[in-house]
């Protein structure tokens, strides 16, 4: 029984150490956008840059130049507690209200990550975490919030669906007095 228990767990550390081996292939562990290119679909490193170029907008307040990244067919998922999904108006007066109550808004990402649909599958999609810092305009308390966002885009490279997570309820409850 010993000897069973015991190749029982010699196989499984041998599968263990070769999965690591072929799923590790050199990453270094900062994460760099360029780490992914070998893990995605043709469309990625289009979109990664679009998505790089949209919060980069977002933190020199260019909300012109956000919405031409954007589709009319545009979804957004909001990041307050019970909201429904929104279409592109809504989403537009979303940034439109962090630009206007914010300065010095910058997103230090801490990892570009390749989406996957339903299946696993690597579909283009763009995500990433990462820590937003800015100064509140009205109260000048700063605040850093801990988020994540997601983009997906049409056949013309346009952010069809995005998604924010993070937590906007606290982050307001935090500027009051």
């Amino acid at each position: 029984m010993k000897n069973i228990n015991l190749m029982t767990l010699v196989a499984f550390l041998v599968g263990f150490v070769i999965a690591y081996l072929y799923t590790a292939d050199g990453v270094d562990v900062d994460n760099a956008a360029s780490d992914h290119d070998h893990n995605t679909n043709e469309n990625y490193a289009a979109n990664l840059e679009i998505a790089q170029n949209f919060m980069q907008l977002h933190e020199v307040e260019d909300l012109e130049s956000q919405i031409a990244l954007l589709s009319d067919d545009l979804q957004h998922e909001p990041p307050r507690y019970g909201s429904e999904m929104q279409d592109k108006d809504g989403f537009i007066s979303d940034i439109k209200g962090y630009q206007d109550n914010f300065e010095n808004m910058d997103f230090n990402a801490t990892y570009w990550l390749p989406g996957s649909d339903s299946l696993g599958n690597l579909n283009g999609s763009v995500r990433v975490y990462g820590v937003w810092t800015a100064t509140h305009t009205e109260s000048q308390k700063d605040v850093t919030l801990r988020s994540y966002h997601y983009w997906d885009f049409d056949e013309n490279g346009l952010i069809l669906t995005v998604g924010d997570y993070f937590d906007a309820t606290g982050m307001m409850m935090s500027l009051q007095d």
